[in-house]
């Protein structure tokens, strides 16, 4: 490889000109390995100024990828990369929900149409409760993938996180000996564009105790700092009122008027935000 002393030694000038800069070009004079090409020879003649130009809009293009490589980091990647999703459920999508019932259909039905208020603007939370083994999580995780997806499409990436709150809660145990760790979830649940909890207050055993001070205190700090979050729990409305204080329970009903699910057998799958509170 020729140094920058041997180039310019070696470059000489030309007597025709650059037709779009004037420039006289300029050409090295002497034979090199051109990139695939089998024999040295002169490389053809250049315009000083041309030849900055596609430089400059090389690096240029180097840099929008590298700065898009790191908004894919910060946003799209992230379902895949940092959620707690079921091994079973990673194709989950709203095209494989098993529809069997009247029920299951405006489970389907009211899943979509959040997800498309969430693409058009909505900012609030979504609860869907109801017993085990309904098809919560697996509609969930659709909503999760459809937002990651669309919002990629409009070339406008958004971060979605899709965790299992007691996976993550002992994730969080397990970091205390690493203090910088416990940071490092509460901020990754904080700060995503759009967060899905699954399993909101889970219970140990049958006591139905109430949660302990540390994870009501985590819980809270997560919800005070998010706008849009989607949840899921098998517990009433009665139950997260008794298995929470009423900061938490309050955290947890923002924004739901309209935006809760319950997988009851009653036509109107729809609640109120007043028909949630009155079940206590």
């Amino acid at each position: 490889m020729l140094t920058q002393a041997e180039i310019i030694a070696n470059t000489k000038r030309l007597d025709g000109r650059c037709p779009i800069h004037g420039l006289p070009m300029m050409q090295l004079n002497i034979p090199v390995k051109i990139a695939g090409e089998d024999e040295p020879r002169k490389p053809s003649p250049v315009c000083p100024k041309c030849a900055k130009e596609q430089r400059d809009k090389k690096e240029e293009e180097l840099v929008k990828e590298s700065l898009k490589n790191n908004l894919y980091l910060r946003t799209y990647d992230v379902l895949m990369r940092d959620s707690t999703i079921p091994e079973e459920l990673k194709s989950a999508s709203f095209d494989n929900f098993v529809v069997k019932t009247i029920q299951e259909k405006q489970m389907l039905d009211f899943a979509k149409a959040q997800t498309q208020k969430y693409l058009n603007g909505f900012e609030g939370n979504t609860l869907l409760t109801g017993t085990t083994g309904v098809g919560k999580t697996h509609l969930t995780v659709a909503m999760a993938k459809t937002l990651n997806e669309t919002y990629k499409d409009k070339g406008n990436p958004k971060s979605v996180l899709f965790v299992n709150l007691t996976e993550i809660l002992r994730k969080v145990r397990e970091s205390f000996k690493f203090e910088s760790k416990e940071s490092y979830y509460s901020r990754m649940l904080m700060e995503a564009d759009y967060l899905f909890l699954d399993d909101l207050g889970v219970k140990l055993g049958n006591s139905g105790q109430s949660k302990s001070a540390w994870e009501e205190e985590f819980i809270f700090d997560v919800l005070s700092h998010r706008k849009n979050t989607v949840i899921t729990t098998n517990l009433s409305n009665n139950e997260i009122a008794n298995l929470y204080s009423e900061r938490v329970a309050s955290r947890i009903r923002t924004g739901l008027e309209g935006n809760v699910f319950r997988v009851v057998d009653i036509e109107d799958k729809r609640y109120t935000l007043n028909q949630l509170k009155q079940e206590r």
